[in-house]
């Protein structure tokens, strides 16, 4: 007969679970609430990326300027992630089954906010949405906005984009022309932000 221990039952769960919530950041690592500052250094610009929709394919986010695009980060579910930039003009991209974008005229000193949504098809999988000061939320990122959990890189979220690298450079070669021949792309204003 087998018997097992009540600790140790319990020691196999809490492990479980550990591991599938890191699993679950794809490398990514959670962030207590408190230790996030969204507020920016004078000379730079911050972008809150938000992503609400329950869609089971990761999402990864750059920031398009020359010489070198530059990896923001992943994002599942109920996640959210405080990146710093300078101002200026530049392109965001959301990679999931494909890529989208997002232009920008960030303002120095402003804290700007997009969503990462559910595109309408296989071409626009995922979108990248400003979130637009006196214009109402949806209730998803409004609950978004106050309770997802707030993430940050890792040494393990970093070397999923190097090694996903090749393929987020062949999704955007592949959709950012058909991206820029549209005429109602969507833009980040200096006004947006806060």
């Amino acid at each position: 007969m087998i018997t097992r221990s009540r600790s140790g039952d319990v020691a196999v769960v809490v492990l479980g679970l550990v591991l599938s919530g890191c699993l679950s950041l794809r490398g990514m690592r959670e962030v207590p609430a408190e230790r996030v500052n969204v507020k920016p250094p004078a000379d730079q610009a911050a972008v809150v990326f938000l992503r609400t929709a329950n869609v089971g394919t990761t999402t990864s986010l750059y920031e398009v300027r020359p010489p070198q695009d530059t990896f923001i980060g992943l994002l599942v579910n109920d996640t959210r992630l405080v990146y710093f930039t300078a101002p200026g003009r530049m392109r965001f991209m959301v990679v999931g089954l494909s890529a989208n974008f997002l232009d920008a005229e960030l303002e120095a000193g402003k804290t700007y906010q997009v969503v990462v949504a559910p595109g309408p098809d296989a071409q626009q999988h995922f979108r990248l949405e400003p979130v637009r000061p006196g214009v109402q939320p949806s209730k998803a990122v409004q609950n978004c906005l106050e309770s997802c959990r707030w993430v940050e890189n890792t040494d393990e979220s970093q070397a999923w984009y190097r090694q996903h690298a090749n393929s987020v450079q062949r999704k955007k070669a592949q959709y950012l022309p058909l991206w820029e021949r549209r005429q109602d792309r969507p833009v980040l204003t200096a006004s947006d932000g806060r």
